[in-house]
């Protein structure tokens, strides 16, 4: 697919999930030979892909309103047109909306990827657009899109996202980030990185109320707190009153970080869901999935197949995950230092064989290939 050139959309490139995994697209299909190019509203990982060489443009593919949309558009037609795009893969449903009226204008076809549980709300309704194929990250986002959107099946690839292992090593020097937050060798360290957003913000407060009690059967344990959104505010707030009653700097909150490798490397055990726990088993440790779909606990070989049909998030469990099962779950990974080898060797393995950037990015150069065999026909 010599001199294919791609472009890659999505709403904006601050820290998260589907944010990272198109950087870590990009600098693969850049690999792989392809002319790489990305549009959002920008962002702290803008940098990633400036260090990698890599162009980006701002444009408002993160607003709904009938300025940005206009903008958005005009602002991506010009670009196909310049840079003669082949093909542009949306990764948000603003983004997916916006090149749906770009290939009406330039004939420039487009794909998406779900990473997520879209509503069906008819206002939001209004504004997905799916293109010439779907990848869905997980087999519950491809039935969702299939029994909720009535998207036909055939369009549809299931293509997890895509983990970067050199850069998620076991073996990532974590010392310069320990000194920096003050942190000792023989603590034993949670690590919860996510947005810290509506729901999913939640997920961090319960995580803080359980510290007391983990702290009673682990005295030097400590919690580091990863991530932004509109509850950042509330969990530095809960961080304060827990280390008052813990009369200690047991819960550190750091914020957005670009090195969450570094801090995911300092884990004895990690709290996170969908690409965060993926990235947490890359680097050999233990996962407890936990989120505001559900509660799965420890991540084992033997909820393994179900955990990765929902990526890792949590749904479909039936348990609602609160301040007394993370507790429990993480005290019981904490107790056993065997348990944690076994876990996180369990872990690195499977992402090594089913989840690695290189292998993902593949999969989704042949749908790409299919994708333009289908429009040149």
């Amino acid at each position: 697919m010599k001199n294919l050139t791609v472009l890659l959309t999505l709403m904006s490139l601050n820290t998260g999930g589907a944010e990272t995994h198109v950087v870590s697209l990009a600098r693969q299909l850049k690999k792989e030979g392809i002319n790489v190019l990305v549009a959002s509203r920008g962002g702290d990982l803008v940098r990633e892909l400036d260090t990698s060489g890599i162009e980006h443009f701002t444009l408002p593919l993160h607003s709904k309103t009938p300025a940005s949309l206009c903008s958005a558009i005009i602002g991506l037609t010009k670009i196909v047109k310049k840079y003669k795009v082949d093909l542009i893969h949306a990764h948000a449903r603003i983004p997916a909306w916006v090149s749906q009226w770009v290939f009406y204008l330039t004939g420039c076809p487009y794909i998406t990827t779900s990473h997520g549980i879209y509503s069906t709300h008819w206002g939001l309704g209004l504004l997905t657009a799916w293109g010439e194929k779907i990848i869905a990250v997980s087999e519950d986002i491809r039935e969702h899109l299939v029994k909720n959107f009535k998207v036909r099946p055939e369009k549809i690839y299931v293509i997890p996202n895509g983990i970067d292992l050199e850069q998620f090593d076991p073996g990532v020097d974590t010392s310069s980030v320990q000194k920096e937050l003050g942190l000792y060798s023989d603590e034993m360290k949670i690590v919860y990185i996510s947005r810290l957003m509506g729901a999913r913000g939640e997920i961090a407060l319960k995580l803080i109320d359980a510290m007391p009690d983990i702290c009673s059967s682990f005295p030097n344990v400590k919690l580091l707190v990863v991530g932004e959104g509109d509850k950042l505010e509330a969990t530095k707030l809960q961080a304060e009153k827990c280390n008052a009653i813990l009369k200690d700097r047991r819960v550190i909150v750091t914020g957005a970080r670009l090195d969450t490798y570094a801090l995911m490397g300092l884990a004895d055990v990690a709290v996170g869901v969908g690409r965060v726990a993926l990235e947490a088993m890359a680097m050999k440790k233990p996962v407890i999935i936990a989120s505001e779909a559900g509660f799965m606990g420890a991540l084992t070989p033997q909820n393994f197949e179900d955990a990765k049909r929902h990526n890792f998030s949590g749904r479909g469990t039936g348990q609602i995950t609160n301040s007394k099962n993370l507790a429990e779950a993480i005290k019981d990974i904490l107790a056993s230092p065997e348990l944690r080898k076994e876990l996180g060797e369990f872990g690195r393995k499977k992402v090594q064989e089913q989840f690695s950037i290189d292998a993902m990015t593949k999969k989704v150069l042949e749908v790409y290939t299919k994708v333009l065999e289908e429009v040149n026909r």
